[in-house]
């Protein structure tokens, strides 16, 4: 059956979200010739794919000239590191697959980005033959282990990469596979892949029966349509009530009220939730927080693209998906420009933070607009401290600070903006300004005095640009001793750091007899041995794996100084202290020393 599929997309230029017409109506386009929003967002979840390809194209064509001996050099180099990927490879393949199954559940919850970025990139460089047994049931627990943690566009890559045609999971493959296209409203693609299966491929809960379904309205062939889920409903035992009803309301202009009603009735099968995402999108029917609650991270991006949807689910959604650097800053600002605040609100910006108190993201979205909107640079700068005052007590400074850059390149070094040229460099700092920061910074020195402010901001300064251990370890010295600490957690931290770095600072020893015993848990013995010995061996992937363990589910101000004294040895060591820095900086922001 040949489908010509017309696929509904929501055209979104940089602010279009602010046009109130454009939000309210469905535009059918071309999909190569128009940059929508989900277009956006897929370039970045696609960048890593597509630097890795430019690079193989860079290094196979015939049309580079390179010198002979580079030549040779880059050959040797991919020896190199091929002999060391396979060296590394070592600890996952000495496990049965049975203990890796039960490692990977205990690594569903990282709360460092740093090592949660390290331990994706180790898992999808792994060299495997899906040919050999052991290797194809490692490249399944991969998959799935992306799949789980809300990494689904890793898990497709990974899928993309193999021929899986007789592959034993091969249903699984195609269910992920069709769920990140779904989620990505990749339409097209979904409804072709879906048509190139064989025939003798079955889904369970009739998904792909479904799906022909869904393909069938798109292509608005609604008699077909019609009969197909005629025969679904006879052939299903307990019928979906939840697709009956996304069906209804498309093709029989279902009245929404009486969705809503119906639909809380129903039972929502949570493995077909990509499925009913696209088509709730067809729908125009919004997205709910319970919805989103089923699988956060995979459901993100579902919910930003859905113009129904409330705007601070939205924006919840984009917050989470761009701190995992899924969306870009462009995104995240279209999306918060995209919120309808009427004059008389912008106008009175107190009553209004107060009226939205509660719900942090609509109140970054006014502010953010408020910013925007202030025509004086004094004005647009007070704004903007309040901004990023205000994402700080939230735990969103760090979109605060990207979505500033082009409004800190408006503010004029002037007599009265000089006074906050610390903050201001702090701000390019965090955006990795380094030039500008250090210009506001002299700025300040210049015409206030070098200060205590001052100071920070060049420690700041050291600690975010410095490039090796030895910089960051003399700035970590600097940091510590210009600062008085008199929170106890922060002793406790100060003491832990100078015993793994040897830094020449003062740190209270003294016993407090109110905190003799420690709540907080140490790992088994038997754990810590593992640790201990990948350290002294220097097995980097073993340590990796058995301090990740060690870490799930716990944030680095609630682990156990001994525990974290042992970590950050082995970080110092880990890949000749490469992820040691952003861990320190990590440290620092938990326990609230520098942000």
């Amino acid at each position: 059956m040949k489908i010509i599929f017309i696929i509904f997309l929501i055209f979104f230029s940089n602010y279009i979200f602010a046009n109130e017409e454009d939000i309210n109506q469905i535009e059918v386009i071309n999909l190569y010739e128009n940059k929508s929003l989900d277009q956006m967002v897929l370039e970045n979840l696609n960048d890593k794919k597509k630097i890795e390809k430019v690079i193989d194209n860079l290094n196979e064509t015939n049309e580079i000239e390179i010198k002979n001996n580079e030549i040779e050099e880059i050959e040797t180099t991919k020896i190199e590191v091929n002999q060391i990927e396979i060296d590394k490879d070592n600890f996952i393949r000495k496990h049965n697959i049975s203990d890796l199954e039960n490692l990977f559940n205990k690594l569903q919850k990282i709360n460092s980005k740093t090592l949660q970025k390290e331990i994706i990139q180790v898992l999808e460089n792994l060299q495997l033959d899906i040919e050999n047994n052991q290797d194809n049931k490692i490249f399944f627990l991969i998959v799935n282990y992306f799949n789980s943690i809300g990494q689904i566009n890793k898990s497709y890559e990974l899928i993309e990469k193999y021929e899986l045609i007789n592959d034993k999971n091969l249903i699984f493959y195609t269910e992920l596979k069709l769920n990140y296209l779904l989620s990505t409203f990749q339409l097209n693609e979904a409804c072709n892949f879906n048509e190139e299966l064989n025939e003798n491929i079955k889904l369970n809960y009739f998904y792909l029966e479904k799906l022909d379904i869904f393909c069938l309205i798109l292509n608005d062939n609604q008699s077909e349509a019609r009969l197909l889920n005629s025969i679904l409903i006879e052939s299903e035992n307990n019928i979906d009530k939840y697709y009956q009803h996304l069906f209804s309301l498309i093709i029989d202009s279902l009245d929404e009220n009486n969705f809503k009603n119906e639909i809380k009735n129903s039972n929502l099968n949570k493995d077909l939730i990509f499925l009913y995402s696209a088509m709730t999108r067809i729908a125009e029917l919004p997205f709910s927080t319970e919805f989103y609650e089923i699988d956060k991270k995979n459901l993100s991006i579902p919910i930003i693209l859905n113009q129904s949807s409330p705007i601070d689910l939205r924006i919840k959604a984009a917050n989470e998906s761009f701190l995992q650097n899924l969306i870009t800053v462009d995104s995240i600002s279209a999306l918060y420009m995209s919120a309808d605040f009427n004059s008389d609100q912008l106008n009175n910006p107190k009553e209004t933070i107060e009226t939205l108190s509660g719900n942090k993201e609509l109140s970054m979205a006014f502010l953010f607009q408020l910013v925007n909107i202030q025509i004086f640079p004094n004005d647009r700068l007070n704004t903007l401290l309040q901004f990023w005052e205000f994402a700080k007590k939230n735990n969103l400074e760090e979109i605060a600070y990207k979505l500033s850059i082009n409004m800190l390149a408006s503010i004029e070094a002037s007599s009265e903006n000089i006074i906050y040229g610390p903050q201001i460099a702090s701000a390019y700092i965090l955006n990795s300004n380094f030039d500008n920061a250090v210009d506001w910074i002299e700025l300040y020195e210049n015409a206030i005095a070098v200060d205590s402010k001052s100071i920070y901001s060049r420690i700041l300064l050291d600690l975010y640009s410095s490039n090796d251990l030895n910089s960051f370890i003399n700035s970590i010295n600097l940091t510590l001793n210009s600062n008085n600490y008199q929170d106890s957690d922060n002793y406790e931290l100060l003491y832990v750091l100078k015993d793994v770095m040897n830094l020449d600072i003062n740190s209270n020893t003294n016993i407090n007899l109110n905190k003799i015993f420690d709540d907080r848990l140490m790992p088994s013995i038997f754990l810590l041995k593992k640790i201990n010995k990948s350290i002294l061996d220097s097995v980097d992937e073993e340590f990796l794996f058995y301090s990740l363990i060690s870490l799930n589910n716990k944030e680095w101000k609630n682990i156990h100084p001994e525990h974290l004294k042992l970590i950050l040895n082995g970080y110092l060591r880990y890949k000749d202290g490469a992820l040691f820095r952003s861990i320190v900086l990590e440290l620092f922001k938990n326990y609230d020393f520098i942000l």
